[in-house]
């Protein structure tokens, strides 16, 4: 199992009312980049990043550039989109990006998409949310082509090409992985088709077995003997006897909010840590940890697993600093050879 870590772009709260100053975004960005570069150095084997637009609380919505960013200031580690939606993408526009990307990395990169959930995503960019699952598949084929073909040509709905080149190709040939970020039964079945399934907020072990189990043995009838089972796991490393009272709001507050928008199922407010504790969160010591990811070893067994230790911050609550953020992946570092 590979271990790989997040340096997320949320830095505000849900719902803040002021924008942040220039000065704060220059600094949050410079911290994703110092995370990544400590994250490699202690040892973790990826860098995965979200994809999210029009919301206050992300300083770093822009995922191309971070992904450029990060192949500029890594030498090793995988890194990885989990996942960007492409949906409301110029196909041809980020196929080229993507492929510089992974030129710019010599050949890190991880393609991490997935349809989109959020309609003011796409109201931003002016793509309708309506059919949004065939636009997704048209999109997927367009950056495939353009990525394998010498000359891409393509008649769908929703877009046509006609004679493009596409160049430089990526870096990979003949093209970077490809992993589809699902929860819903039609989606899991089109990660099929790719390289790999990245699921974010998993569930309980019991319940998160027999769905791997059933994607894999599809996926090696499928031919796909490689296929990557991905997931996403949360949480905070340390000693201090407080520390689930300094930490866990903000993954209840952040689980409402998915709750919210119809992306995770309803939680009662008083059971809801508890719940969140026995799916995708640690709040714990080094052998807690060691104890979680061994459990996910022994039952699903993942090809890869990402370590995300920042979220929103929840208004009124204890925050961890950026001096604490760092110290915490390199107390992760000390654990990554038992883990693993």
């Amino acid at each position: 199992m590979k271990i790989a870590y997040m340096p997320d772009t949320h830095f505000g709260s849900y719902d803040q009312a002021i924008e942040p100053k220039s000065s704060e975004v220059a600094d949050a960005m410079q911290h994703c980049l110092d995370e990544a570069v400590l994250a490699e150095r202690v040892g973790f084997d990826g860098i995965w990043v979200p994809e999210r637009h029009q919301r206050k609380e992300t300083w770093w919505p822009n995922t191309t550039s971070l992904l450029a960013a990060l192949a500029t200031c890594t030498d090793k580690v995988q890194i990885a989109c989990t996942v960007m939606q492409p949906t409301f993408h110029h196909p041809i526009h980020l196929a080229e990006t993507l492929a510089a990307v992974d030129n710019l990395s010599r050949g890190r990169l991880v393609f991490g998409a997935g349809v989109g959930y959020h309609e003011d995503y796409f109201r931003c960019f002016g793509v309708p949310f309506e059919e949004r699952g065939a636009r997704f598949e048209e999109v997927m084929d367009c950056i495939i082509g353009a990525w394998t073909e010498d000359e891409f040509n393509f008649q769908g709905k929703y877009f046509q090409f006609e004679g493009v080149k596409l160049t430089p190709k990526p870096f990979q040939r003949p093209r970077p992985p490809v992993w589809i970020g699902a929860f819903a039964p039609k989606a899991m079945r089109r990660a099929l088709k790719y390289e790999g399934w990245c699921n974010w907020f998993p569930p309980h072990t019991e319940e998160l077995a027999p769905a791997v189990k059933k994607m894999r043995e599809e996926a090696e009838e499928n031919g796909k003997k490689d296929f990557q089972i991905t997931l996403g796991f949360e949480g905070w490393l340390g000693d201090e006897p407080d520390l689930r009272e300094k930490h866990g709001h903000r993954w209840v507050r952040e689980w409402s909010f998915y709750a919210k928008e119809g992306l995770s199922p309803g939680v009662d407010g008083d059971t809801m840590l508890d719940d969140i504790e026995n799916m995708f969160l640690c709040l714990g010591n080094k052998n807690k940890w060691i104890d979680r990811m061994g459990e996910m070893k022994e039952t699903i067994n993942p090809e890869w697993l990402c370590i995300r230790t920042r979220n929103p911050v929840n208004e009124g609550h204890y925050y961890p600093s950026r001096t604490e953020s760092l110290e915490v992946i390199e107390r992760f570092g000390e654990i990554l050879s038992e883990i693993r």
